[in-house]
């Protein structure tokens, strides 16, 4: 919704603005015809989506980072 002072504004700079739609219906058709995965599901949904679409590279876990040794090992040396 634009206030009386937006629409005269825009009126008077005579700006063409297409009106937006921000219902959750368009949001969610937007998101569901997105190429990214969903953001919250349960176990079994994601088993399901996992099998139906294969893992996403964003949600594999890679090599964990190599340890370190701890501090006071490496100020002796050993």
């Amino acid at each position: 919704m634009e206030t009386r002072n937006q629409r005269l504004i825009r009126e008077l700079l005579d700006e063409r603005e297409e009106p937006s739609d921000t219902s959750l219906r368009a949001q969610s058709l937007r998101r569901a015809q997105s190429e990214e995965p969903p953001r919250t599901l349960t176990p079994f949904e994601w088993e399901q989506w996992y099998a139906e679409h294969g893992v996403p590279e964003s949600h594999r876990r890679g090599a964990p980072p190599p340890r370190r040794r701890p501090w006071w090992r490496r100020l002796l040396g050993r």
